[in-house]
């Protein structure tokens, strides 16, 4: 399957990862403004959050996607705009899939580690089943070597999976590992389309994608003024302003640029010490339940990348 950028589909993701910036506490209002946003700015794929049927709260709902938010969001999309969710496959019963198609979303992304990558085929066949797409999405990427990538790729496509996505969780990735990780996804699952997830972690969230991009990649995640965990995501505004200064794509940079400033507000700020301890753990490649582990034992995560240097 051969891309270019003229047909690269960007994927919001700011009601999902970024999320994990303010503890899924979007309201319903800031979601619709965020879905509002992506429409009117030519985004046709909007993931709107997890879905976690046991988890239903009204108070967050982006981290449940309880009916009454999907139905509420799923009407302010045109048929012509994809709505997304999010379902780890501990979350979920089979038979979520048929309700999910049922209230309008068309594309639900299972994340799975090479521990899981196994179970993904019941629930690839059910949301087809549903009608809708699956996509499969290997995460902490830079955690797994070529035979895993190879191996969880092939998992992937044999099961059927419309997309499979290769993340960069811990936002390790520079632009040759990125290339490399897509050109070997795409040699696992020839036919199936290739989606990358970048994180900010290292500043390289933008040339890794345009590098999975140029390696065939077929869709890449984005969020408005890349708000995510950790370093943050690749920025919707920037990605969707080069597409549109170099490949001619109809993106509406002025409506993404001023809901970054006006809904996002609460949460986005320079925070200098967050920056740095972001770029320490992507340096050394650690994971959100390492950090978890290390903040929980009240470690300088700054000092980190010193501390290993002096001990090595």
């Amino acid at each position: 399957m051969s891309n270019t950028l003229e047909d690269l589909t960007l994927l919001d993701v700011t009601l999902r990862d970024g999320g994990y910036v303010n503890k899924h506490s979007w309201s319903l209002p800031q979601a619709v403004a965020v879905v509002d946003a992506c429409v009117r700015a030519g985004i046709d794929h909007v993931e709107v959050g997890y879905i976690r049927p046991r988890r239903d709260s009204a108070g967050s709902p982006a981290a449940s996607c309880p009916p009454e938010y999907l139905a509420a969001l799923r009407e302010r999309m045109p048929d012509t705009t994809t709505m997304v969710v999010m379902a780890h496959m501990a979350d979920v019963d089979i038979d979520v899939y048929q309700r999910l198609a049922d209230l309008g979303v068309g594309l639900v992304r299972l994340p799975a580690k090479l521990s899981t990558i196994d179970a993904v085929a019941p629930h690839v066949a059910a949301a087809h089943a549903a009608g809708m797409r699956a996509a499969v999405n290997l995460i902490r990427v830079s955690q797994v070597g070529p035979d895993g990538v190879t191996h969880a790729a092939a998992t992937a496509h044999a099961a059927g999976a419309d997309i499979f996505y290769v993340a960069d969780s811990n936002g390790s990735l520079f632009p040759e590992g990125a290339a490399e990780v897509v050109r070997t996804a795409r040699a696992a699952a020839p036919g199936t389309a290739i989606g990358f997830h970048a994180h900010d972690g290292l500043s390289f969230a933008f040339g890794n994608s345009l590098e999975a991009a140029r390696t065939g990649c077929a869709f890449l995640d984005a969020s408005l003024c890349g708000m995510g965990k950790g370093g943050g995501n690749l920025s919707m505004e920037l990605i969707a302003g080069y597409l549109r200064a170099n490949a001619d794509r109809a993106f509406d940079i002025a409506v993404l640029a001023e809901a970054s400033a006006e809904i996002l507000k609460p949460w986005i700020e320079r925070n200098s010490r967050s920056e740095c301890e972001s770029i320490v753990t992507s340096l050394l490649n650690l994971n959100m339940d390492d950090i978890e582990a290390l903040r929980g034992d009240s470690s300088d995560l700054t000092s980190l990348l010193s501390d290993r240097i002096l001990s090595s």
